[in-house]
């Protein structure tokens, strides 16, 4: 079968010699086995001095402007999976999109246990690898072939780059679908390193947490007091009684509650 990834023949060191080269995985995600997958598609950019991975549509749209000249896009991540590192490196910056823009830096090692098993993948061999990390239970599957010890989000460390990885519940599915390689590096400091602008925010995720918790416990806070004192204005809409917003306020926490599905189970905020 003929390979779908131009990847033959490419040593290690002229992999890293070259500028930049995208991995693009399709991403399912969901929050459990009674709804419908969300899907993505994911960079995964690999550049002799970084890696990143992130939304496609963060891309598509950062050309689009460039190429019409237009002022930015304010694109807003479906994942929470902004992910820059160093190469051959576990820690990470953790780049985070609630109203405001955050960064968490993580250290996220990884042990493997490597097994026998191996599957045929678009004309690669692939092996299966398996690690606990954020509170699930993974499944890669790797190519030797391709000498990349990266994947996408923050899966790495394996004797090869990982094409395939699912949770056991299959809430999270990765599937590398297509490599491109770009000339020269290619700069992401509009919407990762910073959020059109806007400078990422360094914060811990426990602080993180208790933000997103305490937006979620009261998200009409900064507009009550006005409503209670006879005022009317919420956001561009009118508001005309308490009661009208606490209907605004079910329907925020709604949002803020299914706005992400996070992956790390172990570091998610807790919604009362």
């Amino acid at each position: 079968m003929k390979k779908i990834f131009f990847l033959l023949g490419i040593c290690t060191l002229s992999f890293y010699q070259s500028q930049t080269n995208r991995f693009i995985y399709e991403l399912q995600f969901r929050a459990d086995a009674n709804q419908e997958y969300r899907k993505a598609l994911m960079n995964l950019d690999i550049s002799p001095k970084s890696v990143k991975f992130y939304d496609k549509n963060f891309a598509d749209y950062d050309s689009i402007n460039k190429s019409s000249q237009m002022g930015n896009s304010h694109f807003s991540t479906k994942t929470d999976q902004v992910i820059e590192r160093q190469p051959n490196s576990f820690k990470n910056n953790w780049y985070r999109d609630f109203f405001e823009y955050f960064v968490v830096k993580t250290n996220d090692e990884m042990k493997w246990k490597l097994l026998s098993d191996t599957q045929t993948y678009n004309g690669y061999t692939l092996q299966k690898a398996t690690t606990d990390f954020g509170g699930r239970q993974w499944t890669a599957w790797f190519s030797k072939e391709i000498d990349i010890k990266e994947g996408p989000y923050k899966f790495r460390g394996l004797p090869g780059l990982i094409f395939i990885i699912e949770d056991d519940k299959k809430d999270f599915i990765y599937k590398l679908v297509k490599n491109i390689k770009l000339p020269k590096t290619y700069t992401t400091k509009d919407f990762v390193e910073t959020h059109y602008g806007k400078a990422a925010l360094p914060i811990s995720n426990e602080k993180f947490n208790k933000y997103v918790e305490d937006t979620y416990s009261d998200p009409v806070r900064m507009f009550s007091n006005g409503v209670k004192n006879g005022g009317s204005t919420f956001g561009k809409e009118t508001v005309e009684s308490v009661e009208e917003l606490n209907k605004k306020k079910a329907m925020l926490q709604k949002g803020i509650k299914s706005r992400y599905i996070y992956i790390e189970k172990d570091k998610e905020p807790k919604f009362n």
